[in-house]
Order: structure tokens, then C-alpha cells, then sequence
């Protein structure tokens, strides 16, 4: 490990020279010396953390150098380059209580239940019961503003945007509320209209843009609440079973929204950042096996009217899930640009 970390830093110290002359000779041998420490200390868990230190330095370093040029030609003070270390392991050490988790999994298994209600298939109640989830996630996310949002409320947030977006092509011809009567139209920009009340609300409530403003800086300070918002798609995707007619649907239903939620729990009370991104996303890895048992329980062909289709080898079928996983995992990522931007482009 002592050669490994040691050709590194050599690497490093060449990468180096990409800066401006009097940036380097200021602060070449500082960032070399912490630059090692932190390999140092990030491989006492393992090789891929310190792969993760590597691609965050090698990422990060193309803005740092320009960034450095652009003070260099506007004659302003060289600044040396840090990997925000501190402060890092402050964010990292936050860890949800039982409470804070269990809030943070309601709406994912709220709405799991409502999905169960839904293929009962009795005339309206399933309209009505998607539209109770979404006055209840709009609560939360109430609540949430007005409690200077905490991490929990981040679910609702995510939530709440997702029922709006998909509820905006929807059709519910012939139902009727508040005495309108929906006909042939989708419900469009009206989905839209209770959350940006909920937000007005909050701000009234408050008297000040402080909701949305620490709603912000939660992201700011910790990308992974990010991705939890984002992760209700995961929750809508694998709890939903939309036209899907197994005997044994609601058993599927009921194991697709306990891994669902259980992931969000592990993701709330963990403390490391890696941690909590693989938590999502062996969650979405289950979720996926569950959903490829449940499709071998029915002949969709069948159903359907279609002629029948060639069975699936069991590891082409496995293949498909680990190829879906890899595929949405640079999705779950993304909101990890808000990390590499803070760290690159902070202000001096």
C-alpha cells in the first residue's frame, strides 16, 4: 500500500505543474503533503474510497486550474486548492435519528400502501386515495418549510414534484371535485397549483424566503439529500406495478415497499456519504429482483393476447438487472456535481 500511495502522490506532484508558476511554488508541497494524508487515512477503508479520493482530486482539478489562471490574469491572490476535509467529515458524521428516519420512509411506504388500494379496482377510490398522498406529502413538505427543512423533509420534497409531473398528463374523465367536473382534458397545470400554494403558505407562515433558502443550502452542504429527493422515483417505479395482474401481486407489492423502505431508513441513519449512495442503490438492485420474480409468476403474453415469447436463461435475466442498476447509478450521481462545484468554485 506504501508504493501504491507513494506513486500517487508522485502522479500528483506531476499533475501539479498544470498551475501557474507562482501558485505552485507557493503551495505545491502543502497540497502534496494533503493530498497524502488524506489517501492515507481514506485507505484504511478500503481500495474503493481511496479510487473515489483519486477520480474526486483527478475530476476537480481541470476547474481548479483555470480557476487559478483566471486570479493569475486578474492579478488577485493565489489560493490554495484544498479538498475541504473538515468540513467533509462534519457533513459526514451527520446521522438521522430513529425519528428523523421514520418519517423520511412514511411516504415511501404511504404510498406503497395507496398503490395496493389502488388495484382494488373499486370505481374512484383510487383517484381519491393518489389524490389524499398527495395533500399528505404536500403536509410533510409544509411542515418541513416551515421547520427550516430537515433532512427528513427531503422525501417530501421529492414526492411532491413527482405526483405533480405525473399527474399533469393524466386523465380522470368523469370525476368530479369541488363540484368541476374533469372531462376530456388532463389535469395539466392545476396538479401544479396546491404545491406552489404549500410553498406560498410556508413563506406567509415564516414571513421571510428562509424555507427555500435553507431548502438550498441543505443541498449545498450535503449532496446526498439531493439524491434522496430524486430516489421517490424509485419508490413511484418499483412500488407502482402498474398493469401487472400476478396472483400474488399485493405479496410483491407489499416486499417491493419494505425494500424500499428499509433503504431510505439505512440511507437516514448512516453517516457516510458513500454509505448512503449504495444504500440507494442496492435498493433500487432489490427492487429489481423482486420485480423479475413477480413478471416469472404471469404469462404477460398470455394475458395480453400475444403470441408466446421464448423463456429467459435466469442469467439473462440477472444480466438485465445489473445492466438497469449500472445504468441509473451516474443518474444517482448527478447530484454529486453540487459537491464538486462547491469544493472547485468556492468562494475565497
Amino acid at each position: 500500500m506504501n508504493f501504491v500511495i507513494t506513486s500517487l502522490t508522485k502522479l500528483y506532484s506531476k499533475l501539479l505543474h498544470l498551475y501557474p508558476i507562482r501558485f505552485r511554488d507557493e503551495f505545491s508541497e502543502e497540497m502534496q503533503a494533503v493530498f497524502r494524508d488524506s489517501m492515507n487515512e481514506t485507505i484504511k477503508d478500503g481500495i474503493f474510497p481511496l479510487a473515489m479520493l483519486c477520480l474526486r482530486e483527478l475530476g476537480g482539478l481541470p476547474f481548479n486550474i483555470l480557476r487559478e489562471f483566471w486570479h493569475e490574469f486578474g492579478g488577485k491572490e493565489a489560493v490554495m486548492v484544498t479538498n475541504e476535509k473538515v468540513e467533509q467529515e462534519l457533513s459526514n458524521s451527520v446521522r438521522s435519528s430513529h425519528w428523523e428516519a421514520f418519517l423520511s420512509a412514511l411516504p415511501f411506504a404511504v404510498f406503497g400502501v395507496v398503490c395496493m388500494i389502488g388495484k382494488t379496482r373499486v370505481p374512484w377510490v383510487g383517484i381519491y386515495v393518489y389524490l389524499a398522498f398527495y395533500l399528505f406529502v404536500l403536509l410533510g413538505f409544509l411542515i418541513g418549510l416551515v421547520k427550516a427543512f430537515p433532512r427528513w423533509a427531503y422525501s417530501y420534497l421529492g414526492w411532491s414534484l413527482l405526483f405533480a409531473w405525473w399527474w399533469t398528463n393524466m386523465y380522470t374523465r368523469g370525476f368530479k371535485l369541488f363540484g368541476y367536473t374533469f372531462g376530456n382534458e388532463a389535469w395539466g397545470w392545476r396538479v401544479w397549483a396546491p404545491l406552489f400554494i404549500t410553498v406560498g403558505i410556508a413563506i406567509i407562515l415564516t414571513r421571510s424566503i428562509r424555507p427555500l433558502r435553507e431548502l438550498v443550502l441543505g443541498i449545498w452542504q450535503d449532496w446526498t439529500l439531493l439524491s434522496l429527493a430524486t430516489y421517490s422515483f424509485i419508490g413511484f417505479m418499483m412500488v407502482l406495478y402498474d398493469e401487472v395482474h400476478s396472483p400474488y401481486i399485493f405479496a410483491f407489492m407489499t416486499a417491493s415497499t419494505l425494500v424500499i423502505c428499509a433503504s431510505v431508513w439505512i440511507f437516514m441513519r448512516s453517516a457516510n456519504r458513500l454509505h448512503r449512495f449504495i444504500t440507494l442503490l442496492a435498493g433500487f438492485f432489490a427492487g429489481l429482483v423482486i420485480d423479475r420474480i413477480c413478471g416469472a409468476t404471469w404469462d404477460f403474453n398470455a394475458y395480453s393476447g400475444l403470441p408466446a415469447q421464448p423463456p429467459t436463461p435466469w442469467y439473462g435475466t440477472l444480466l438485465g438487472i445489473i445492466f438497469f442498476t449500472v445504468l441509473w447509478s451516474p443518474i444517482m450521481w448527478l447530484p454529486a456535481l453540487v459537491g464538486l462545484f462547491k469544493s472547485t468554485f468556492k468562494k475565497d
